[in-house]
Parts: C-alpha cells; structure tokens; sequence
C-alpha cells in the first residue's frame, strides 16, 4: 500500500492545488458583481452537455484502454502496440455519428430549451469541440494510467485545466474579452491539456500510436467487442446520471437554477477529490491484481480506500457546511445562492456514503463480472432520470439532490452486497462507526462553541481551526487510519531534518 499511498498524496496535492484555484474560479463566476447566474449556469450546462456528447463517442474505448493495457504491455513491442490507435479510430467513428444526431435533433432541442434557457441555444454547438477534446484527453488519460502516470493526468485535469479557466475569467472580467470570446475559449479549455499530455508521453517516450492491427488484438477480439459493447453502456448511462440535473433544470426551471445547484456541486466534488485521485491510482493495480488473482490485495485496498476517503469527505463536508451562510454574505456572493444550501447537504450526504463505500466500483469493473457493473449502472439511470425529472418540476431545485440520494443509496447498497456475497469482501469496520461520531462530536462542539460568540471573516477562520483540531485529534488518538500515522511520522521526520539544515 506505501506505493498507493505515495501516489495517491501526490496526486491528491494537485487536485486539491486545483480545488484552490478552481473556488477562485467559482468565487468570480458567483460573485454578485461580475457573472449573472445564468452565465455561470451556460459554462455548467455546457459542460453536461459536452460530457453527454463525450459518452455517446467513446464507444467503451476508455474501460478497454486500462483493462486491457496488461496484456499489450507483457505480449508487444512498444511499436506494434496498437492500443491507442485502435482506440483513437473507434472514438473517431463515434464522435462522427453522434455529431450527426445532433443535427438531426436540433428542433427539438431548441423546442425545449428556447423558453427558459435561450442561451444555451445560442451556445449549444460550442459543446461539440469541447466534447471532442474532452474525448481525446480521456482517451489519453486512460492510456496513461498503465504507464502509471496517474499523477501527471490528475495534475492536468485538476490543476492545468482550472488554471487556464481562471486567466479567462480573469481576462473577462476586466473588459479584456467579450463574453462571446470567453465561452468560445471556454469551450477549447480541453485542448491545452490535450496538447501537454500528449507531448509528454511522447518526451517520456511512452506515446506509441499503431494503426496495424497486432496478434493481440486479434486474439482477443471478442473479448475486447465484448467489453467495449458493454462498458460503452456503462459510460453512456453513467454520464446521463451525473448530466440528467443541469439539463433537466435548465429545461424546466431556468440556467440560474443551473448555476445554483452547480455552485452546491462543486462544493461536493471537493469532497471527493481523494477518490478521484485515488481512482487513477487504483485501476492499474487493481487491473494487475486480479489479473495474477492476488485477492488479498484487492480486499486490501477496499478496506483502505473506504476509511481513507471516509475520512477526508466528513471533514470536507462539516467545514463547508459551518461555513456556508457566512461566506456567501461576506464574500458578496449573490444570494441567489443561498438557494443552494441544502442541496449541498443532500449532496454531501450522498458523497459521504459514496466515499464511504471505497472504490467498490472500480473493483467490480475490472474483474471478470464488470458486466454487473453494467446492469447496475443501467438500474441507477432507470430509477434517477424519472426521479430527477419528477422532483424538479415538483419540488424546484432541490428535486434532482433528493434523487440523487435515493438512487444511490440504492446503487451503493447493490455494489456492496454483491462483492460481500461474491467475494467475502466488504469495506466497513469499527472505525466506520467511530469517524462518524467523532466527525459529528466535533461538528456539534464547534457549531455550539463558536456560533454565539464570532461573526464574518473570524468565524470563516475559526470554525474549520477548531473543528479541524477535535477532529484530526480524535482520527489519530483512535488510529482510525493505518495511512495516518506513517503520513505523520514521515512529515515530522522531514520537519526535524530541514530543522537541523537551519
């Protein structure tokens, strides 16, 4: 596990130096003064839209590039190994034919967005060539991880990628560019790490593009058909879960509402920046695990992963949530976004019980039953787009949060009782329970401690000050993580020796 470990805090840096740069980005697209709701809620619908796009090109081609990467590593030269090419043909094909039911579809796509979201229409065939890059960046990704450059794409997507929306932000808000030009650039945001992952694999002389079909692949052809059939449905489903929200919203409520809930999504997906980059980590191994059946490794980094991620999502979540009113009003946010607040809560709550859960998924998906990933997958869409769809026109912008955490508590449940069943793995022990109390202990003396007494920019200050102290105090008396304590010594070992340099 050192090895994850390492990777894992590495690529978990990154994302959260990019979390850093990327609440700039949110605070100047929320700010009351700069961007309109609906303006931030066009660059979060854009982006749904893109990935949808993104889905119906891939084809599979991405689960296929790290499943399979094994076995064209251990049987081919690197100059016969046609991996990425066929990969790149396969996308190729996809993205033509989905771009031509776009086309075909567009009356009805203005039919349903024209009324409540008109700028989106004006905007929407900018999600093409953002689409497009997004698919030639995760084809690389996912061809990356089996050279183990994990690290370098969670850097590039996290930390580049934000950093690049943030100069355009910045260039729009002060006059430099006109919004037209923003969204344009906004939508090409993909091609800059496009073009820096690809030359690095090429520096590292790992970028190997074949359009020859090897042995490889015609031996395992039915088998490669077979998976990219599959997981294509898997990834198509996947995405229409996670895009269902904004869409439904800005079809049925208006892009500001768009913009709220994104607001409270980003929150969340802070939350879950140590599964993302652990995710990268992780697929290699474990694809290499169950490859030389080494389930006791697998079990391992179940285990592991739940605690670990467990950990981090509660006191992510607790700092935001003392947080939330206070930072909206000093920050002079608009308030429109105080509409939000509970749905980061709902959200939250499903992040935590989605961390909680560890990389179950990517445990299923890489094994030999990664079909029941697929139903399951395929049962979540089922039970989400009618919920999100029904809860938005009943209950607003709360509906789809709501949804969301009835299907995936659905979801995570079948994940979970399947690999216990299958596998006699599951993620939980004593310390589960133990970080919860101790992350709500904590919670409660801060909120009660602090509220009465302090306002504004020191309450902003204090709150995650002292919720951090109980907590992480509690997280290291009761050992709750095998990972901690190893991290602690390695970090006080290096404080004492630049100590000693001084």
């Amino acid at each position: 596990m050192a090895h994850i470990r390492k990777r894992s805090l590495k690529a978990t840096a990154w994302i959260y130096l990019g979390f850093i740069i990327g609440a700039f980005n949110t605070y100047f697209l929320t700010h009351n003064d700069w961007f309109t709701t609906e303006q931030n809620g066009l660059t979060r619908i854009m982006i749904e839209v893109s990935m949808m796009v993104f889905a119906f090109s891939t084809f599979g081609v991405s689960t296929f590039l790290f499943k399979f990467f094994p076995y064209y590593k251990d049987n081919l030269p690197d100059k016969e190994n046609d991996i990425l090419g066929l990969s790149l043909v396969v996308s190729a094909v996809g993205l033509v034919l989905t771009t031509i039911g776009l086309f075909i579809m567009e009356p009805l796509i203005v039919r349903k967005f024209s009324e409540n979201s008109p700028l989106f229409v004006e905007y929407f065939y900018w999600c093409l060539p953002m689409a497009c890059f997004i698919l030639l960046f995760n084809l690389l990704e996912a061809y990356s991880y089996g050279y183990h450059q994990g690290v370098t794409t969670s850097m590039l997507r996290e930390t580049i990628l934000r950093l690049y929306t943030l100069v355009i932000i910045v260039l729009k808000i002060f006059n430099l560019i006109s919004f037209h030009t923003f969204i344009v650039l906004f939508a090409i945001q993909y091609a800059i790490i496009v073009i820096v992952l690809g030359g690095y694999l090429h520096y590292k002389k790992q970028l190997w593009i074949s359009f020859k079909i090897s042995r490889v692949t015609r031996k395992f052809r039915k088998k490669i058909t077979a998976a990219m059939t599959l997981t294509f449905i898997v990834i198509v489903v996947n995405v229409l879960r996670s895009s269902i929200d904004g869409i439904v919203l800005a079809a049925k409520q208006s892009l500001g509402a768009v913009g709220i809930f994104g607001l409270a999504a980003y929150m969340v997906s802070v939350m879950q920046a140590p599964f993302r980059s652990l995710i990268a980590i992780t697929i290699p191994i474990l694809s290499r695990a169950w490859k030389d059946k080494d389930y006791k490794e697998i079990s391992r980094i179940y285990k592991r992963s739940s605690i670990n991620l467990l950990t981090f999502a509660l006191f992510i979540f607790f700092c935001i949530w003392l947080n939330f009113d206070t930072a909206i009003n000093y920050f002079n946010i608009n308030p429109d976004y105080l509409q939000g607040k509970w749905v980061f809560f709902i959200l939250g709550i499903v992040a935590i019980i989605e961390t909680g859960t560890g990389v179950n998924s990517q445990i299923i998906g890489t094994s030999v039953y990664w079909r029941f990933e697929l139903w399951t997958s395929i049962l979540l869409t089922i039970m989400i787009i009618p919920l999100s769809y029904t809860l938005t026109v009943k209950y607003g912008i709360i509906g789809p949060a709501i949804a969301n955490m009835v299907s995936l508590t659905i979801y995570n449940y079948i994940r979970l009782h399947f690999l216990w069943k299958k596998f006699n793995m599951q993620p939980f022990s004593t310390k589960t329970f133990e970080v919860l109390l101790i992350a709500t202990g904590a919670y409660f003396i801060t909120y009660y401690s602090l509220q009465p007494i302090s306002s504004g920019l020191w309450l902003l200050i204090i709150n995650p000050l002292v919720f951090a102290t109980f907590y992480f105090t509690g997280i290291y008396y009761r050992n709750i993580s095998p990972d901690v304590k190893p991290i602690v010594s390695t970090l006080r070992n290096r404080w004492q020796k630049w100590i000693e340099k001084r």
